[in-house]
């Protein structure tokens, strides 16, 4: 536990360094961190007998990665980044078939579907998702000052993002081994059902509490967007679960002592940060 805490400290206080500093330190960042969630699915399907494609595969999430990065770092507006994103994503899925259709037929690789599918797999979800991450602390809006800093909206909505799946996790893991007494899920047997109540109305009242006193938000989109962050943190994790089982590990890698490797840190925050960005558009879109 002492581990476990150690590494979170040093964890924060990095984070809001970064996330602070925005900019190009930012967009390195997820870079980083694309890259290494990558190394670990990559190493995790090696294991089971399947060969991720490095150059599509990998190549492919830190080119979108970095492109993503660049255009936040740079300013570029946002909606001129959708059809960049989207060709560059077309054209990563060519270049995985391509790939494994030469290593098919040059080194005679036999699994080409199921190698192909887990590469494209690694991909959407250390790539494209993660990308989000960036595209949330690049949303315009207004700036306000805060302990002597001057906040961007969208830095104050990443931190929203992430204040409210740590609190799915923290009052989760809280109530669940004071009160959990009924199993949640298989693919997770230490998770309760109690815990799980518990994280998602913890969760929901973290996000709502900071869009409605710190970001000024409409109490309607502050209540969406609890919703949609409490639920679906979990659903990251148990995902996550899902993964490691099928690969028979308990961590997807051990560079985080106490909490394992990237994806087993980050893995909620893969599914809120892309749909917190799209509640946020299509409600500034269709409802103002």
């Amino acid at each position: 536990m002492l581990t476990r805490i150690i590494t979170a400290v040093i964890g924060i206080v990095l984070a809001v360094g970064i996330i602070t500093y925005g900019g190009w330190v930012f967009g390195l960042a997820v870079l980083v961190l694309g890259v290494l969630a990558w190394h670990e699915f990559f190493q995790m399907a090696k294991n089971k007998g399947f060969h991720i494609y490095p150059f599509s595969g990998g190549g492919g999430v830190a080119l979108l990665l970095a492109l993503v990065g660049y255009a936040y770092t740079e300013g570029v507006d946002q909606f001129f980044q959708y059809p960049c994103i989207l060709l560059l994503t077309v054209v990563i899925f060519l270049l995985i078939c391509f790939e494994g259709l030469l290593r098919h037929c040059h080194w005679h690789e036999e699994n080409w579907m199921a190698d192909a599918s887990y590469t494209a797999f690694s991909f959407f979800y250390c790539g494209l998702l993660l990308a989000h991450v960036i595209l949330v602390r690049g949303v315009p809006g207004w700036k306000f000052e805060l302990f002597n800093h001057t906040m961007t909206y969208g830095e104050a909505l990443l931190w929203m993002v992430l204040l409210g799946t740590w609190a799915s996790d923290t009052f989760a893991y809280f109530i669940g081994i004071t009160f959990g007494k009924h199993k949640f899920c298989k693919v997770s047997p230490k998770k309760s059902w109690e815990g799980a109540i518990g994280g998602f109305f913890g969760s929901m009242f973290v996000v709502v509490a900071v869009g409605i006193h710190f970001m000024m938000m409409s109490s309607s989109l502050a209540h969406c967007l609890g919703f949609v962050i409490a639920f679906f943190a979990p659903v990251g994790d148990l995902i996550e679960s899902v993964i490691k089982r099928g690969f028979e590990v308990k961590d997807s890698g051990i560079l985080l002592p106490g909490h394992g490797g990237v994806l087993d840190r980050f893995d909620s925050l893969l599914f809120t940060a892309p749909l917190t960005y799209y509640v946020l558009l299509f409600w500034k879109m269709f409802i103002g």
